[in-house]
C-alpha cells in the first residue's frame, strides 16, 4: 500500500503534504501500544529558548530533545496550572495564556492569544528623519487532544517601514526577510501576512508524524549552514524516530522560486516548485557527546508547466543513499553535513557544523564548496545566575549552494536556506544574555569579511547565480576564500527589556541597533534607536 502511494503521488509535490499521505503513513504505526509520547513543537525563537538550552546542556538530562539537533524541538504538551490567589486579571496578563479551553476528563486542551508586534523608532543616519513603525497583529491558537495528538495555527498580519538597507533588500528580493512577499503600503510601507500552523501524532513514544507549514533548523548554532529558520515558511511533512540515543528525522518539503514564467496546465501563473528532502540522524554518544549526520536534496525543479519530476528516490528515508546514487555534482543539488556537540561542563558547551555542497580534490576549484561552523555556549556565565554568553564563527567557501541551474540552488522565497550572508564569507557572532527577574538585557555583535560580486561580475557570493558565470570559469581552479570586492559587515545591537507573559514571551523592549556596511572604504552606516511591545515567539534576522 505504501508503494502505491508513493506512486500515486510522484507526479505532484504538493500531493505528498495532504492528509491522506500522513494518515497511510500513520496506519503503519497504528497497532503500536500508546505509551508516554511527545508531540508539541517549541517555538522557534533564540531568547524564548535560552532556558530550555540551559537545562539540555546538563551533562545528566534526560530530556527527550536532548538528543535532537533538528528543530523545532518537539516536547510534551505543557497545560499551566491556574494560580486561584491570584486574580484573573493578574493571571492573564503575567501567566497564563488568553483564553484557556480544559475539559474536566483533560482529554482536550485549547489556548487561543493574540500576537502583535508594536515598534516605533528612527535611524538617526537618515537625513529624512522619519519615523518608522512595525504594526502586526496576529492570532495564535493551539490545542491537544487526548495525549497523542496536538495542533497549532497562527497568522501574522503586517505593515511595517524599515531602515535602508532592509528597504533595499525588500525591493531588490521582492520579499520581506524570514516574512514573505509583500505589497505596497501608502507611499513607502509593506504590507505582507505570514501563516503557519502543524498537526502532530505520535502513536507511542518512538514516532511522531507532523503535517505543518512552518520553518525548521539544523545545528546547535545561532546561524545554521545546514538548514535555518532564515527563509519564509514552507509546507512540510516530517517524521521523527526515537530509539534510546538514537533519533532519526525525515523532512519532505516544498520550496519555491519566485519566477511567474512557469504555468500549470491550466495556465495560471505560479511560482516555480522545488520539492526537497533532510534526513537527519542525531546520537548521544555519550553523556557529553552528541553527534548528527544529514543530507538535504533539492530536487530538479518544476519544468515550464511547473510539473515535478519525481521518483521513488525522492521519498527514499535513507540517509546517504540518494547522495550516493546521483552524486553531488547532479541535476538534483544535494548537500552533506555533520554537527557536533561536546559538553565540557553542565554549564559549557561547543558545537560546530561541517557542510558540503560539491568536492574536488583541488582545494582551490569552484567545485570545491564548503563550510564549518564553530561555537561555544556558557550558561550562568562566572556562576552568575542567568548570565549566558555564545560565540560562533562561521566560514563558507564560494559558490558553495549554487548550482549549474539557478534554479535548482539551496533557497526558498528568494532567501538562502544556510546563512543570510549567503556564500564566499567568514563571520563572527557574540552575545551575552542577562536576566534578572522578569528584566533582561542583550548585547549582540556581528562581525563578517564577505568577497562580494561586482557588477556582471560572480565571485561567488550570490548564491542565486550559476556556478556556469563563475568569474574564472566553471572549471577554474584558482579560487580564493574571500575573493572579490571585500566587503566588510559590523552589526551590534543592545536591547533591554521587561518580560510581561512567558507564556507568549511578551514583552516590552527598548533597543538600539548600529550597521556599518564598509564596501571599499565607502561606509553606509544604519543607528536605528527602537522602543516595541511584542510577542516574540519566531526569528527574524535583519543582521546581514
Amino acid at each position: 500500500m505504501l508503494f502505491r502511494a508513493k506512486r500515486e503521488i510522484s507526479n505532484k509535490i504538493h500531493t505528498l503534504v495532504s492528509k491522506n499521505y500522513l494518515l497511510q503513513l500513520i496506519l503503519l504505526f497504528v497497532f503500536c501500544t500508546s505509551l508516554f509520547s511527545q508531540q508539541t513543537n517549541l517555538p522557534l525563537n533564540r531568547e524564548w529558548s535560552l532556558n530550555f538550552e540551559k537545562k539540555n546542556n546538563s551533562i545528566d538530562s534526560n530530556l527527550f530533545y536532548n538528543i535532537s539537533c533538528f528543530k523545532p524541538y518537539i516536547v510534551n504538551s505543557i497545560h499551566m496550572e491556574k494560580d486561584k490567589s491570584k486574580s484573573l486579571l493578574y493571571r492573564k496578563i503575567k501567566k497564563e495564556n488568553f483564553f484557556i479551553v480544559n475539559d474536566t476528563t483533560d482529554k482536550f486542551y485549547l489556548t487561543i492569544d493574540p500576537l502583535f508586534n508594536f515598534e516605533f523608532g528612527k535611524d538617526t543616519k537618515n537625513p529624512t528623519n522619519e519615523v518608522l513603525y512595525k504594526n502586526t497583529r496576529g492570532i495564535l491558537i493551539k490545542g491537544d487532544i487526548g495525549k497523542d495528538f496536538s495542533f497549532e495555527s497562527s497568522f501574522y498580519e503586517n505593515q511595517a517601514t524599515f531602515v535602508n538597507y532592509i528597504d533595499a533588500f525588500n525591493n531588490t528580493m521582492l520579499v520581506v526577510p524570514g516574512q514573505g512577499r509583500w505589497k505596497q503600503f501608502k507611499s513607502n510601507g509593506y504590507d505582507f501576512a505570514m501563516a503557519s500552523g502543524y498537526i502532530s501524532y505520535s502513536p507511542n513514544k518512538h514516532f511522531n508524524f507532523q503535517l505543518g507549514h512552518g520553518k525548521h533548523f539544523v545545528g546547535d548554532g545561532y546561524r545554521s549552514l545546514l538548514l535555518s529558520d532564515n527563509a519564509f515558511n514552507y509546507p512540510y511533512v516530517r517524521i521523527t524516530s526515537t530509539f534510546g540515543k538514537i533519533q532519526y528525522t525525515n523532512l519532505y518539503a516544498v520550496f519555491m522560486n519566485i519566477d511567474t514564467s512557469y504555468t500549470s496546465a491550466s495556465t495560471e501563473n505560479l511560482f516555480q516548485k522545488k520539492a526537497a528532502s533532510f534526513q537527519m540522524l542525531s546520537w548521544n554518544i555519550s553523556k557529553r557527546t552528541q553527534l548528527g549526520l544529514f543530507q538535504g536534496m533539492i530536487w530538479q525543479a518544476g519544468d515550464n508547466m511547473n510539473r515535478q519530476h519525481l521518483n521513488f528516490y525522492y521519498f527514499n528515508p535513507m540517509i546517504y543513499t540518494n547522495a550516493l546514487k546521483y552524486g553531488l555534482d547532479n541535476t538534483n543539488n544535494i548537500l552533506l553535513g555533520s554537527t557536533l556537540k561536546f559538553k565540557i561542563t553542565n554549564s559549557v558547551s561547543l558545537y560546530g557544523q561541517l557542510m558540503l555542497d560539491d568536492y574536488s580534490s583541488d582545494w582551490n576549484s569552484v567545485k570545491n564548496k564548503n563550510g564549518y561552523q564553530v561555537g561555544l555556549k556558557a550558561f550562568d556565565l562566572f556562576k552568575i545566575r542567568n548570565l549566558h554568553f555564545q560565540a560562533e564563527y562561521n566560514q563558507v567557501r564560494p559558490y558553495a549552494y549554487t548550482s549549474q541551474s539557478i534554479e535548482q540552488n539551496y533557497s526558498h522565497y528568494n532567501q538562502p536556506l544556510g546563512d543570510p550572508l549567503g556564500a564566499n564569507f567568514k563571520e563572527f557572532i557574540a552575545f551575552l544574555n542577562y536576566r534578572v527577574g522578569d528584566f533582561f538585557a542583550e548585547l549582540k555583535f556581528n562581525y563578517a569579511i564577505i568577497g562580494s560580486d561586482s557588477t556582471g561580475k560572480n565571485f561567488g557570493n550570490n548564491i542565486f547565480k550559476s556556478d556556469n558565470t563563475a568569474y574564472y570559469g566553471v572549471n577554474s581552479t584558482n579560487n580564493q576564500q574571500g575573493q572579490g570586492v571585500q566587503r566588510i559587515l559590523m552589526f551590534r545591537d543592545f536591547r533591554i527589556g521587561y518580560l510581561v507573559n512567558p507564556s507568549t514571551n511578551l514583552n516590552i523592549v527598548l533597543g538600539i541597533s548600529n550597521r556599518v556596511d564598509n564596501v571599499m572604504s565607502n561606509k553606509t552606516i544604519t543607528n536605528y534607536i527602537y522602543v516595541g511591545i511584542r510577542t516574540s515567539l519566531t526569528n527574524v534576522y535583519y543582521d546581514f
